[in-house]
């Protein structure tokens, strides 16, 4: 058994790209998404007078429910955020004109989804062979239907048994509590897991608040900079990440510094 037991990744950014700006920034996701829905929507019977004052109150709780996550941790969805919005301009959707319309929503999104960098496929099936349990810690306010069908369509998920959104969660990154849902899942110790995601604050300072390594991967849609925040690796891709763990394996084993 290998020293490192265990693997958790981010999705967006590091295995999936979602947020892709300038084009597919999650506001233009959002929208993207949100026409898809009003249209879907009327189209199986619902009374939307004004489509783009809907997408427009909807965004606009979107923008906080963001902001009050950033301050208390806690995880919202897509269906809150769109029930919200439309709730506060008086609409209320019958349930076929509700399915469908979400149903449109995330297909929308779906279609914008790429492979990140660095055959990932390759390397989660590398990892799996060498004994090490993998899965995913992501804050989302999407369906984790969705991303399980993105996952799947890019034969990811059938190497990524723990899967923990903050969608079901209840509270997002960096809280601990979403890290140690998924290492209680493991049944493993932080010190047995490593953390891999490209954002400072939620994929390398987050999981090392609990005891975990955490290697922060390149993208290229970087959003943020912190010279306090120091990742115990960087990588330009995943396709580096399995001599990584081997070096790592053979350090812990021998007793030396990581």
């Amino acid at each position: 058994m290998p020293a490192i037991q265990a693997v958790l990744f981010d999705l967006g950014g590091t295995l999936l790209h979602y947020d892709q700006p300038p084009e597919y920034s999650f506001e233009n996701l959002n929208s993207l998404g949100l026409r898809a829905f009003m249209n879907s929507a009327a189209a199986s019977g619902a009374k939307i007078p004004d489509p783009d004052l809907a997408i427009r109150a909807i965004s606009r709780v979107a923008a906080a429910v963001e902001a009050k996550a950033a301050r208390t941790y806690h995880a919202s969805t897509a269906e809150d955020t769109i029930r919200e919005g439309l709730e506060a301009l008086g609409l209320h959707l019958r349930p076929k004109a509700w399915e469908a319309g979400l149903a449109a929503y995330y297909a929308a999104i779906s279609e914008t989804v790429t492979l990140a960098e660095g055959d990932v496929a390759a390397v989660l099936a590398e990892l799996t062979a060498e004994g090490r349990t993998l899965g995913l810690v992501s804050n989302t306010l999407w369906s984790p239907a969705m991303h399980d069908a993105d996952l799947a369509r890019f034969g990811l998920l059938q190497y990524l048994p723990v899967r923990v959104y903050s969608y079901d969660a209840g509270v997002v990154k960096p809280h601990p509590a979403i890290y140690r849902q998924a290492l209680d899942r493991l049944d493993l110790a932080p010190a047995e897991a490593i953390f891999v995601g490209d954002r400072l604050a939620v994929d390398i300072a987050g999981p090392q608040k609990i005891g975990m390594r955490a290697v922060l991967v390149a993208t290229p849609f970087p959003t943020e900079q912190d010279a306090e925040i120091q990742p115990d690796a960087q990588i330009a891709s995943l396709a580096e990440l399995p001599a990584l763990l081997v070096e790592w394996d053979r350090a812990i084993d021998g007793n030396l510094p990581v």
